[in-house]
């Protein structure tokens, strides 16, 4: 439930198509907007393969990665926000967009789902069996925590 609240939200700021996050495989997690005319699975795989090369050529210039990628045509646009190491948003647009107003709020969403992550992370590990080490452990879910994570 929250995380479709946070994903809703930046859909209606940002006057976006589709929202959807997905993990860095190209699976959908979670997806807001009327997206009745998109191929959610494609959108989803093409978008993580642009960022798995994009982090390709980020190496090739000796940079650690890019977490942005932002296509603008003369009437959609397309998003794509890493998240983490395991997640990224991508956004659709029906209209022109200004990249920096988009940046500037996905900021504030990354932050909302980062601390979702973290506390539903949390939440888990203590409910279940240590890892058997000190160190913050990455979120991954299954699809039972994912559909827990979206109120279901």
């Amino acid at each position: 439930m929250r995380l479709e609240l946070i994903l809703t939200r930046l859909q209606k700021e940002l006057r976006a198509h589709v929202v959807m996050l997905i993990n860095r495989s190209g699976h959908q997690i979670a997806c807001v907007g009327p997206a009745r005319d998109l191929d959610l699975t494609a959108l989803a795989s093409l978008a993580a393969a642009n960022l798995a090369a994009t982090d390709g050529l980020a190496r090739l210039v000796g940079e650690p990665g890019f977490s942005v990628l932002h296509h603008q045509g003369n009437h959609h646009s397309i998003h794509v926000s890493a998240l983490g190491e395991r997640f990224s948003l991508v956004l659709v647009f029906y209209e022109p967009v200004a990249v920096g107003i988009v940046r500037w709020k996905l900021r504030r969403a990354a932050a909302s789902l980062e601390e979702l992550f973290r506390d539903f992370s949390s939440r888990k590990n203590a409910a279940g069996p240590g890892n058997g080490s000190d160190e913050p452990t990455v979120p991954f879910f299954t699809d039972e925590e994912i559909e827990r994570l979206l109120g279901r």
